[in-house]
């Protein structure tokens, strides 16, 4: 009769780990397909001419009711009818100047600049001073140029953020954990300092050769 195996300790960390392991895989697989996909596409969109990361780009005149005394109170106005709120803009001034124009000494008034940025849109508004109308430039990706924006938390807040960076820790633990775990069953530790010497110089290497 075969004597029973022992059960493990509870405090066995090769048991949790590969507990850790597991769920970390199970808990990002989305996530990581999301960032492996996009990734490649950022990757690649310019060397092989993907034309997957695509968008519209939509300009309108937009009316002012009055002129308005500052940044802020233009995008008051426009906020509206763009459909976004009027805190979201951040606002650039480029101050009033002389320039030279056809002989002639020529005062350009100040430009102010607003932008707005979410995952499915882009809003650029150009208003000159003085001027009762302002420029709207509406900028939405598709699907995969969305997928790609959300990859590089363009617009997205402090929530999406920190999720991210919450994925980016699990990706940490499932790696160290899948490091330690080869290593125990599989490796030497002279070997697996080898390997990770090595991976260390490849990646190094990689990254002086791109410039």
């Amino acid at each position: 009769m075969t004597p029973a195996r022992p059960a493990a300790p509870r405090g066995n960390p090769r048991k949790w780990l590969r507990r850790l392991h597991a769920w970390c895989g199970m808990a990002l697989a989305g996530m990581l397909l999301l960032f492996a996909l996009t990734g490649f596409l950022l990757n690649h969109r310019a060397l092989m001419k993907i034309p997957a990361l695509d968008k519209q780009e939509v300009a309108r005149v937009l009316p002012l009711p009055a002129r308005p005394p500052d940044p802020a109170a233009l995008a008051a106005q426009v906020a509206a009818p763009l459909g976004v709120d009027a805190g979201a803009f951040k606002p650039r001034i480029e101050a009033e100047r002389t320039l030279e124009w056809d002989g002639r000494t020529v005062v350009q008034p100040a430009r102010w600049t607003l932008t707005a940025d979410t995952p499915s849109q882009s809003i650029r508004v150009e208003y000159w001073a003085g001027s009762n109308q302002a420029e709207a430039r509406l900028t939405r990706p598709n699907l995969w140029l969305y997928l790609a924006r959300l990859h590089m938390a363009i617009g997205t807040g402090p929530a999406w953020v920190l999720f991210s960076d919450a994925v980016a820790l699990g990706l940490a633990a499932l790696a160290l954990s899948g490091f330690w775990m080869w290593g125990r069953l599989h490796g030497q530790p002279r070997r697996l300092a080898t390997l990770a010497a090595g991976g260390a110089a490849l990646a190094g290497l990689l990254a002086w050769l791109a410039g």
